[in-house]
């Protein structure tokens, strides 16, 4: 009898397994899917993310967040007065975004009156100049 529940967790445990494996090939396969490609508009320049960009930065209106809520708490605080947790919290942030977002979060944090950490500007330039 010990066998058979020994057999039958051993069966449950490879099964289990095996579906782990084949859901993480999917998520794989999916990542690596090229991005289905949208025209531009007839009337569009031929930079359209720089023409995007240019529409954001004139609505002064449009703030974006991107995950970093908690730096709403840095309001006013001034670039060089940040503490070395405070700017891992801002670090934390940049690593985590798309190198074609940067810019974007670069101005929705200005736009909060939220300084950059001095430190952090030439990390956040080297990562959008990756592009």
């Amino acid at each position: 009898m010990e066998m058979i529940i020994g057999f039958g967790f051993l069966l449950l445990t490879f099964i289990g397994v095996f579906l782990l494996v084949k859901a993480n090939k999917k998520d794989r396969k999916t990542e690596n899917k090229p991005q289905e490609v949208v025209a531009p508009p007839s009337d569009c320049c031929g930079a359209h993310e720089i023409c995007e960009f240019d529409q954001m930065k004139m609505n002064e209106s449009v703030i974006e967040y991107y995950d970093d809520d908690e730096l709403d708490a840095y309001k006013n605080i001034d670039e060089d007065s940040y503490t070395n947790n405070q700017i891992e919290q801002f670090r934390e942030v940049l690593y985590t975004l798309k190198t074609e977002e940067i810019k974007y979060w670069l101005l929705s944090i200005e736009r909060r009156h939220i300084q950059l950490p001095t430190i952090l500007k030439s990390e956040a330039r080297m990562l959008m100049a990756e592009a």
